[in-house]
């Protein structure tokens, strides 16, 4: 996990915004958080960042995030949250979703 921190830098340096997906609502801690993913408007430039299954990101990570997402299912019936890869991959066509709409 250490070995992510420099190249999360590295990737800052060149202008990348490092978005993580968190399965917590957005806290007081998290200053730059959106309370869902569909009101976050994506940077071209973009590192997704997931967490582990059922203990999230490692807080080691959090002073590098620029964005926080919180992995808040809404639809319909009871569950208690996606799974990392699910969320990613909603994400990830959230983003695909924003960059081929015309600027």
């Amino acid at each position: 996990e250490e070995n992510l921190i420099p190249w999360l830098q590295e990737k800052q340096r060149e202008g990348y915004t490092i978005v993580g997906m968190e399965q917590t609502p957005p806290s007081s801690n998290m200053i730059t958080s959106v309370s869902s993913m569909n009101k976050f408007q994506f940077p071209k430039r973009a590192v997704l960042l997931l967490g582990k299954e059922k203990k999230g990101l490692p807080i080691l990570f959090h002073p590098y995030i620029d964005w926080f997402i919180p992995i808040l299912p809404h639809q319909v019936g009871i569950t208690r949250c996606l799974n990392e890869h699910i969320s990613g991959a909603i994400c990830i066509w959230e983003y695909a979703k924003q960059q081929q709409q015309p600027e």
